[in-house]
Parts: structure tokens; sequence; C-alpha cells
């Protein structure tokens, strides 16, 4: 079994956090987790579980803007 750190340096996946609610993300928090978040999609391989939660968990964070962006 690898441990975190080494699957880490071999993957380059890092562990990414629990969000349990993602559209209550404060906008400034929301934009520092994204880019971890994006990060992780590149090198997470799609269809995983992992994948889907980075995805999805963006998503959610980032409705406000898209709220934003779309009444303009």
């Amino acid at each position: 079994m690898m441990t975190s750190a080494r699957a880490t340096e071999e993957t380059g996946v890092e562990r990414l956090p629990e969000i349990a609610d993602p559209g209550r993300v404060a906008p400034k928090d929301a934009r520092e987790l994204s880019k971890l978040f994006f990060q992780q999609l590149a090198v997470l391989e799609e269809g995983t579980h992992a994948y889907a939660y980075a995805r999805n968990t963006l998503i959610e964070m980032n409705m406000s803007l898209v709220r934003y962006a779309a009444g303009r």
C-alpha cells in the first residue's frame, strides 16, 4: 500500500479537500480552491470518482460567478 506522500510523488495527484457545501464557499476562497481543483483535473483520469468530484465541486463553487456573468 502506498502512503499519501508517495502516491502524490508517483501520480501527481494530491488528496482534494472535502467541501460539504460548495455553493456556500466565499468567492475569494472559491478562487483559491479552484486553482487546486483545476490542477488536479489536469492529472486525474476522466471517468473516475475523484475526477467527477473535482469537476462537480468546481461547478458548484463558481455558480455565483456564472450568475454574475450571465446577468451582465
